[in-house]
């Protein structure tokens, strides 16, 4: 399986870079997941999951036929923190991305509905669309300064350092209620509750 600390699929040919987040630490509780010191409440991922059906409803995708490696509201987990941490790691670097960047990028990947379509097929509900290609694009300018070039292994090589950076500078824990958290599997069943609870 393909590591999650190197990366997890977006979009066809858009990498969005994974880190090495911990299970551990204390998490508050009614917490899904502690970023830095910033909370992220299982209501609001509840909430997420709410929106992504209903997401999947409108554009008439069905749930079942979606293959996304953990459940809908894992991945949407993961995705809010990936956000967060790395938004939080882009103002400590002073590295911006403008929301015409942002557009640029949807533009050169097909346009909004093309985008909205691949959003949704990673499970991610539309109202993160923005927020997880800003990440997208925070990344890749992180990338090029830790010396990402073309070639598969320097962008690999920067990947990782960047993923290892934004994990010192801004800490993750989750709620064992989502699973452990395995570099190499994403959630798997903690085994101090059991099976992750179904959806």
């Amino acid at each position: 399986m393909k590591s999650y600390r190197v990366r997890v699929t977006v979009a066809v040919g858009m990498a969005v870079a994974g880190l090495a987040l911990s299970a551990c630490g204390p998490v508050q509780a009614g917490a899904a997941a502690i970023v830095g010191g910033e909370r992220i409440s299982s209501s609001d991922v509840d909430a997420k999951v709410r929106e992504f059906r209903a997401d999947l409803a409108s554009h008439k995708i069905p749930e079942e036929q979606l293959n996304l490696g953990m459940s809908v509201s894992q991945l949407i987990l993961y995705n809010t923190a990936n956000a967060r941490q790395y938004a939080e790691l882009a103002r400590r670097k002073g590295v911006t991305v403008t929301e015409s960047e942002i557009d640029g990028f949807v533009t050169q990947n097909g346009g909004q509905a093309k985008m909205d379509e691949m959003l949704l097929s990673s499970g991610i509900p539309l109202s993160m669309g923005r927020d997880t290609l800003r990440t997208v694009l925070i990344q890749q300018k992180l990338m090029m300064q830790a010396g990402a070039g073309n070639d598969q292994q320097s962008r690999q090589a920067a990947m990782i350092k960047v993923g290892q950076e934004a994990d010192a500078a801004v800490p993750v824990s989750f709620s064992p209620r989502y699973g452990k958290f395995d570099p190499q599997q994403g959630f798997v069943a903690d085994d101090r509750l059991g099976a992750v609870p179904s959806e």
